[in-house]
């Protein structure tokens, strides 16, 4: 006896597409297995925003960055610049710590080096010059660095720094802020640059309006 016809002779023969089932599962899967590290990315987002105590930060503290590209031979006069760090670090109300990595060691102001971050709050390490293996220099000279600060505490000592790199170098020496001088965080840096140095005038910044 004939089967009935179903109308469909290729029914059971043709295998359900389940792919996109598939995909919604490893999703599923993913933000099930990622979810505790996602809440915590965003209760840091939260922090860099609002800050500590909840109070709003402006949004250009997402990205508050600073930056410098030394000419060759710039870095000779570091020791000049680390002996101005640590008369600015003497006037800083703040905790200074080495570095993320180490927070239980000083912070560094040698002729070869200088090396800080905030204690408690910090950001980027700030390292003058950069460490060549650091991926934010561009190249194997170490003349290019980047700090990151979120306009957290230390930033004012960052800022303060750079502004000796910017008096000690001058055209040797180009450096950047994401934040215009008429910010909070460069106006608490010019005030301890100009407490600690009177006799200077503030250097400016190269991408700042002259």
């Amino acid at each position: 006896m004939d089967s009935p016809d179903t109308g469909n002779n290729l029914l059971g023969l043709i295998k359900p597409d389940r792919s996109q089932n598939e995909k919604w599962k490893r999703a599923r899967e993913f933000v099930e297995e990622f979810g505790a590290h996602l809440q915590k990315r965003q209760e840091h987002a939260e922090r860099c925003y609002f800050g500590e105590e909840g109070k709003p930060r402006s949004r250009r503290t997402w990205i508050y960055s600073h930056g410098w590209n030394i000419k060759a031979g710039g870095y000779a006069l570091t020791p000049a610049i680390a002996e101005d760090a640590v008369l600015l670090a003497a006037n800083c109300r703040f905790e200074l710590m080495l570095s993320s990595e180490s927070p239980t060691l000083s912070p560094k102001f040698g002729p070869d080096l200088i090396a800080f971050n905030g204690r408690g709050d910090a950001y980027d390490d700030f390292t003058y010059p950069p460490d060549r293996n650091d991926r934010r220099v561009s190249n194997f000279l170490g003349n290019r660095g980047r700090c990151r600060t979120q306009c957290r505490d230390y930033d004012t000592l960052v800022s303060a720094v750079l502004l000796s790199i910017k008096h000690h170098l001058g055209d040797m020496a180009y450096v950047t802020s994401n934040a215009e001088p008429d910010r909070e965080g460069w106006q608490a840096a010019f005030e301890l640059y100009s407490r600690t140095f009177p006799e200077r005038e503030l250097p400016v910044l190269d991408n700042w309006p002259q």
